[in-house]
């Protein structure tokens, strides 16, 4: 089992506009193929309103139906995910039910119950992205997908069998929680959490898990590349997503860095930074934060990841017959960066 916090939730409902934002530029400049002949038909399970719905007087006589139910999802929820312990231990429901009827988690079940109290375009939209994940990767088993609230712990929970959201993560970035928490999320990673993003940072999740970050060397383009590589596979298989939602970036940064790519990697190489291998560099580059360190205030951060994606833009089209599956399985950051011919 693999745990993401990935960003690394609006007031409104998950339904309003989101294949609009997902699909509205769909086909523009990709080559997107047909998978409409896919059988791909996602079914999201809300385990999180079953969890709440248990009677906290009756948890011995009801927990045994959810656990039967859940089978051993119920068992990393509770030690990996919340980390109240073991079911078999025998202080567990007491656990339990303290968790159950804590103040907060009772707020943020009321505010998870209003933005996703409809998930069919959720379920659309995940079918949509894992039709596209079966056509270039064929042999992928399709999870199955839960809801969860994990206390504010994590974002996607992967495993071999099943695959959970922790919903209080995409609430919306104006969401009062994550204010009130302590300490606050910074305002940079908030805008990150809406449930527009939910559908991609599942399809990075699933990317993470299956092409771990193995990397030939360990430096800044390495990374630069490995974070790139990442987008591209989202892109791949939510062709339509718009540049904003992919980057995490609203206009006005994504202005700035288009205007400034080539400066951007001019200043990296005159810097000597490509190959740099220490953690902090690297860290300054590719780690989230307000703004990139070396690019200045005005840059937005993981510019840099920028960069790593349009060097694989053009790695891609500069080999047409390369598949996603071999860009996905090549760790040699130098070498799609050589092959790329990549001239801002």
């Amino acid at each position: 089992m693999k745990i993401f916090s990935i960003f690394k939730v609006t007031k409104r409902c998950f339904s309003i506009g989101v294949i609009a934002i997902l699909l509205g530029s769909c086909g523009k400049g990709v080559d997107v193929p047909d998978v409409s002949h896919i059988s791909v038909d996602v079914k999201v399970k809300p385990f999180f309103q079953d969890l709440f719905a248990l009677n906290v007087d009756e948890l011995s006589s009801q927990y045994p139906q959810l656990e039967d139910k859940y089978g051993n999802f119920m068992d990393a929820y509770s030690q990996k995910i919340i980390r109240i312990g073991d079911p078999k231990d025998p202080n567990y429901l007491g656990y339990l039910k303290s968790f159950l009827e804590y103040d907060a988690n009772k707020d943020v079940l009321e505010k998870c119950n209003e933005v996703f109290k409809d998930t069919e375009q959720l379920e659309e939209e995940l079918s949509l992205a894992f039709r596209y994940l079966k056509y270039y990767f064929p042999e992928q088993n399709i999870p199955d997908i839960y809801l969860h609230i994990s206390g504010f712990n994590q974002s996607i929970v992967v495993d071999s069998a099943w695959l959970s959201i922790s919903i209080e993560k995409y609430l919306g970035a104006d969401c009062e929680f994550y204010e009130w928490l302590s300490p606050p999320v910074p305002v940079y990673l908030r805008s990150k959490m809406i449930p527009e993003k939910v559908v991609p940072d599942v399809m990075k999740a699933i990317a993470m898990t299956d092409f771990p970050g193995k990397k030939q060397n360990e430096d800044v383009i390495s990374h630069m590349i490995h974070e790139g590589k990442l987008l591209f596979f989202i892109k791949t298989v939510i062709p339509g997503i718009q540049d904003s939602l992919l980057f995490d970036y609203n206009e006005k940064q994504l202005d700035w860095c288009r205007n400034s790519e080539a400066g951007l990697w001019a200043g990296m190489v005159e810097r000597k930074h490509l190959y740099n291998s220490e953690r902090m560099v690297i860290q300054k580059y590719v780690g989230d934060g307000p703004f990139s360190y070396y690019f200045g205030q005005e840059s937005p951060g993981r510019a840099a990841v920028f960069l790593g994606y349009h060097i694989v833009e053009a790695y891609m089209k500069e080999h047409p017959e390369l598949t996603v599956f071999q860009l996905m399985h090549e760790m040699d950051g130098h070498k799609i960066l050589r092959l790329s011919r990549y001239r801002p």
